[in-house]
């Protein structure tokens, strides 16, 4: 049978090769995170002893997350950094050293350039902590290569661009958990009091049973991360200083930006969709000077016991916004963003505390774990919300319905270029629905 010929096909390849079934899936999935215990957000650790930190990709979010990690607790500091170019280690260094002075303990001979920079980091025996905050298409290999060191970790999400990289997440997540190491990942809605508040009230149901979950980032974003392509730079130079424009570096802006809400979704619902169907095209941002991703998705799931969600994704100039998740319920409906979370309906209710992101939580959280040999490791929710995203972006670019088992086990999809150089490398076609194979 055709891989990819229906949804019901699609469905019935699960098991092929000796793939994990849903149910044996999940088991291994049970045991990765079995008796790792969340520190309580919030609490900052107090000890003296040094939490020595390296950074892996300077970027402007990157180097935010290395500023809140620098903030979170006190004794934790910066010792090495690496990234492809010396223009972005040289603006992040300036704006750490800026926001957190005296905890910038990085000399020369500790700033890493190159494909290859992360594995030099990785080499060093008196770093703790490395925060990987390279584009996602390069996440599964040094997440992988981070956890074979021995080094506690903080990932960016999402965690991989297609299945095989979220496959190799979740593998580099049980031995993660075998070796006693934190893998804390950049999903921090989890961490911030608003959403703990609202997913708790909802667990004590306050809105009633579960009907309809709703993930949105409806954005009014035209050139999100844009950058005219200068004469000297190859192929490879522009797509990665360019990289949310392409898929391969970025999974498209559904995966990279949404997955934050999705996870909320997963988090709400207690388990991972079932089957999805999705729609999306390129209709404002068309040139080629935008790299190959859609700027509209919506994509409808469904999970167990009749529950369905439905996802939008925008970044199209001048039109209404919406970022958050609406959580449906037979007694009422919540609302939740980053600032504020709600309740309407038979016991309605309103969050009067101060909303937060869930950045500084999130890293004293991990800092604390570490200091108290008390590992956190989150990498298979990652992974769990990554594929969320992966296979609906996957139903939107080929116009296929997708079942996770499929998706998760059997898809071969593997979107890394044949190899890591400042050369030539062809932009892949934008997808046609209807058109793009199902691979």
């Amino acid at each position: 049978m055709t891989v990819g010929s229906g949804l019901e096909e699609v469905g019935m390849a699960t098991n092929a090769g000796g793939s994990l079934s849903r149910r044996e899936f999940g088991k291994a999935v049970a045991a990765a995170g079995a008796g790792l215990v969340i520190p309580a957000p919030g609490v900052f650790a107090s000890g003296s002893d040094a939490v020595r930190v390296a950074v892996v990709g300077c970027g402007e979010r990157g180097t935010t997350d290395a500023v809140y990690c620098l903030r979170s607790a006190p004794g934790v500091e910066l010792v090495a950094i690496a990234d492809l170019f010396q223009d972005k280690v040289d603006a992040a260094l300036e704006k750490l050293r800026t926001e957190v002075p005296g905890q910038v303990k990085v000399p020369p001979e500790r700033i890493f350039l190159g494909f290859d920079a992360y594995k030099k980091v990785l080499a060093l025996d008196d770093v703790n902590l490395v925060l990987l905050l390279t584009p996602p298409g390069f996440r599964p290999e040094m997440v992988a290569a981070g956890v074979e060191a021995g080094k506690h970790l903080f990932v960016e999400k999402p965690g991989a661009v297609d299945p095989v990289g979220v496959r190799s997440l979740i593998e580099a997540s049980g031995r993660a958990a075998q070796k006693g190491l934190s893998l804390v990942v950049g999903t921090q809605q989890r961490y911030a009091p608003q959403y703990l508040e609202l997913v708790q009230r909802i667990r004590d149901g306050q809105i009633g049973e579960l009907t309809h979950l709703e993930a949105l980032w409806i954005g009014d974003m035209e050139l999100w991360h844009y950058h005219d392509r200068q004469p000297s730079w190859s192929d490879m130079e522009w797509q990665v200083r360019c990289w949310p424009l392409f898929t391969w570096l970025s999974g498209d802006h559904y995966v990279e930006q949404l997955v934050h809400n999705l996870d909320v979704v997963n988090w709400v619902a207690g388990s991972t969709p079932v089957v999805c169907h999705g729609l999306g095209g390129r209709q404002v941002r068309t040139g080629p000077q935008f790299g190959n991703i859609f700027d509209h998705f919506a994509v409808r799931y469904e999970y167990g016991n009749g529950l369905t969600m439905f996802a939008m994704a925008t970044q199209q100039r001048g039109i209404s916004t919406r970022v958050g998740n609406v959580i449906h319920g037979t007694r009422g409906t919540a609302h939740v963003d980053r600032g504020t979370a709600s309740i309407t309906g038979a016991k309605a209710w309103e969050f009067d505390g101060t909303g937060s992101s869930g950045d500084l939580e999130m890293h004293a959280a991990l800092i604390r774990g570490i200091r108290e040999g008390k590992p956190i490791n989150e990498g298979v929710r990652l992974a769990e919300a990554t594929m969320t995203g992966v296979m609906g972006r996957m139903s939107a670019y080929t116009g296929r319905a997708l079942k996770w088992d499929w998706a998760m086990n059997a898809s071969k999809l593997d979107l890394r270029p044949p190899r890591y150089e400042m050369d030539p490398l062809p932009v892949a076609p934008v997808a046609m629905p209807g058109r793009t194979p199902l691979v």
